[in-house]
């Protein structure tokens, strides 16, 4: 017979054996999820303190990238042309009744400029910007008040060289500022201070509270001290480069992450499990076992899915950080619209090429090249063409830079070439000339063609200077001297260039006052009727005699007084004096006077238009008896004003010429539109006639164009017979030239005109 006990107790450990198994499974199960969730819980901290930790260093970036902007926009106040002119001319001797004060409101003008363009949203970077002189007296302010008597202390922190940021100022711990010294000849001469409106501009790149006032999630310390009184800060401070701030972050964690790494969690877990094992065990006797554990295994799933989303979450966030940071970086590098570098980075690598050159023995070749007339682009066909120029210009000179030179964008039409290694100076100039050639092409802009010149500096280390800034320096004043030199050319620094400038300037101060002391005079170039030979105009030619600089060249008097700003006083004087001499020939015989007009001149047509009306209401002299005459350049611009002072000249019977013609860009579209009496062809021309070919060709063709339209033609700089055959052969009608006479005074062309008079007609 069978034993019914044994069955039965086999029966029990049958069924007992999987409940058992089941429980041991269990809580190996429920011991492997505390593990894994303890595990998680440490990678998940870690994971969210490196992510504020990325935050805040990116913060700290973006703050160290704002202030460096800021020191870099002092330095270029303080290196700007009007703020170095004032204190160059006041050591000269300038006054301020007689320009000092006229420089001061140009630099009030720059620095209110300055405040207004440097905005984010609708804030500015700079609350106010004052210039201090060198004694701590204030010269120009573009705040409405005065500044707080405690900035003034400012001034006796010592006498620093360069551009530094200043924020323990005495009673004043809020403010920030930026402090630029200027110096002229390595010695300090007066003080740029800027105020930081810190509030508008680091709320708006950073999205905090500067002032800590408010909900915000970082707070801006300005000591360690700050960061031991404050409550509430969630990780270590981050310094902010370049600056005495420190970031720190006070938001910390978020909910959803001190909930997920909290230790209570994990204990709650623990409780969980324990119940669960108790359940479960209970459950096991009742022969739900598997569907427990199922359910507590698609919980743990739906954990680490939740858990692997964050972490991608936390990756993409981190690439982005990554991509804004390489953004910002460019940004402070490159030129938006040329894609170049821009001159923070062109003077960087310029200095590490003369550290380099310097070691290896070679020399260091630099470029400064500038279009000629760029702005005239802008003003006739719009700021749009002219980026399309500067786009194309960079094309065409980075065909002629390899990979280890470098091509710069510093201002609007202004560039830099760097060949960090020239191992023979002759190249220099065959580089030179190869940029020059570059622009022989003309430009397509908007379906058309525009001709355009540039003119370069040229700076090589160590001769022309040992520092970036030097050799800069250097090649800027080469390219001035080439402008100065006539345009389209490559001109070489040389040694005394800076006091060339200088005396420039002191020529200026001169000019100011010499009609009053006598010093400038007129004379008369008679212009002479071919047909008969008898002299019916004379042109006005000034002349400048100094008792200090002696006799200065004409060519370098008109565009010393342009730059003074004397032209219009000048202006007026000339033509005061050649109508009231005009006025006394005509007791002996009929005769013209042509007067030379400036661009500056015609660029304010009123004050032009009174002058004129004045000079002929005072000499008496009849309108018709006086010839304006004006060069191709002003109409280039074609702007209305210049079209209704003409057309208001030309009605009032005064004479217009068209002076230079051929030499620029002689477009026939002027003779049409403007209205003209004369036509006079540049000395550049008559000078090759009747021997060189091709200007005797282009002379012809100029004639009989002018003839054509019913114009007069003068031909300048005759000098010799055959010149005078062939124009009068041509039909020229009037010429003057050293074959004629040379310039007289007015006295001389009376006693000429005299003569002529007792002379019958032939």
């Amino acid at each position: 017979m069978s034993d019914p006990k044994g069955k039965k107790g086999r029966s029990r450990r049958w069924l007992l054996a999987p409940t058992i198994a089941g429980g041991v499974a269990l809580v190996v199960y429920l011991a492997l999820l505390l593990v894994t969730t303890w595990v998680a819980q440490e990678r998940l901290s870690h994971s969210a303190a490196a992510r504020h930790a990325l935050d805040a260093q990116l913060h700290a970036n973006a703050l160290s990238y704002f202030y460096a902007e800021r020191l870099g926009d002092l330095a270029n106040l303080r290196r700007d042309q009007a703020v170095q002119s004032f204190f160059v001319n006041r050591d000269l001797g300038m006054s301020m009744k007689y320009g000092l004060q006229a420089s001061l409101v140009s630099i009030r003008e720059l620095l209110i400029e300055r405040v207004g363009e440097k905005r984010v949203d609708s804030g500015p970077f700079f609350d106010r910007i004052v210039l201090f002189d060198a004694d701590g007296s204030i010269l120009v302010d573009t705040g409405a008040d005065p500044p707080p008597s405690e900035r003034w202390a400012l001034r006796e922190r010592g006498a620093p060289t360069q551009v530094r940021l200043v924020v323990d100022v005495s009673d004043h711990p809020d403010a920030i500022l930026v402090e630029a010294p200027i110096l002229i000849a390595g010695r300090a001469r007066g003080t740029l201070v800027a105020w930081v409106n810190e509030r508008t501009t680091l709320a708006a790149l950073v999205g905090f509270d500067p002032g800590g006032s408010g909900f915000a999630r970082y707070r801006l310390l300005r000591s360690a001290e700050e960061l031991t009184a404050m409550e509430g800060a969630a990780g270590a401070p981050v310094e902010v480069s370049g600056t005495p701030f420190l970031l720190v972050d006070r938001a910390g964690a978020s909910l959803d992450e001190r909930l997920l790494t909290s230790r209570w969690f994990l204990f709650a877990l623990v409780v969980l499990a324990v119940a669960l094992l108790v359940g479960g065990w209970m459950l096991l006797g009742a022969q739900r076992q598997n569907l427990v554990l199922q359910t507590r295994m698609d919980v743990a799933r739906d954990q680490r899915r939740k858990l692997s989303e964050h972490n991608e979450r936390l990756r993409g966030e981190i690439k982005k950080r990554k991509e804004y940071e390489r953004r910002l970086i460019y940004q402070a590098n490159y030129d938006s619209l040329t894609s170049l570098p821009n001159r923070t980075l062109a003077m960087d690598r310029l200095e590490q090429s003369l550290m380099i050159a310097a070691r290896d023995g070679h020399r260091v070749l630099v470029f400064y090249l500038d279009l000629d007339h760029f702005k005239r682009v802008n003003d006739s066909l719009g700021h749009a063409a002219g980026d399309e120029v500067l786009i194309q210009t960079a094309e065409r000179v980075s065909s002629l830079v390899s990979a280890g030179d470098t091509l710069a964008r510093l201002a609007a039409d202004e560039f830099l070439v760097i060949y960090p290694d020239l191992r023979d100076p002759v190249d220099a100039a065959e580089r030179a000339q190869a940029l020059l050639d570059l622009f022989a092409a003309p430009f397509s802009i908007e379906g058309r063609e525009l001709f355009l010149t540039v003119t370069l500096g040229v700076a090589m280390s160590p001769h022309d200077g040992k520092s970036a800034e030097d050799l800069l320096k250097n090649a800027d004043l080469a390219m001035k001297e080439g402008k100065d030199s006539g345009r389209a050319r490559y001109s070489f620094y040389v040694t005394g260039l800076d006091v060339q400038i200088r005396e420039r300037l002191s020529m200026a101060n001169l000019l100011r006052h010499a009609a009053e002391r006598g010093e400038l005079a007129l004379l008369y170039q008679p212009l002479i009727d071919l047909r008969s030979g008898r002299v019916v105009a004379a042109e006005a030619l000034l002349r400048w005699t100094s008792e200090e600089l002696g006799t200065v060249a004409p060519d370098l008097l008109v565009p010393v007084a342009e730059d003074a700003g004397l032209i219009q006083q000048i202006g007026g004087w000339v033509l005061q004096r050649a109508c009231a001499a005009a006025a006394r020939w005509q007791s002996i015989a009929p005769c013209r006077v042509a007067v030379n007009v400036s661009s500056l001149q015609l660029q304010a047509p009123e004050s032009f238009s009174e002058q004129v009306e004045l000079a002929l209401q005072r000499s008496g002299l009849n309108a018709g008896l006086l010839e304006l005459e004006i060069t191709e350049g002003v109409l280039l611009r074609d702007r209305p004003t210049i079209g209704a002072l003409l057309a208001g000249l030309d009605r009032r019977g005064i004479r217009l010429s068209l002076d230079d013609f051929g030499t620029g860009y002689s477009a026939l579209s002027y003779l049409r539109r403007f209205p003209f009496h004369v036509l006079k062809i540049d000395r550049s021309f008559i000078a090759g006639i009747p021997d060189n070919q091709e200007d005797t060709e282009l002379t012809r063709a100029i004639i009989a164009m002018a003839q054509a339209l019913d114009l007069s033609v003068l031909a300048e700089g005759v000098e010799r017979p055959e010149q005078r055959d062939f124009l009068l052969e041509q039909g020229c009608d009037l010429a003057q030239g050293y074959l004629f006479s040379r310039p007289i005074d007015a006295n001389g062309l009376g006693a000429m005109l005299a003569r002529q008079r007792e002379t019958p007609r032939s």
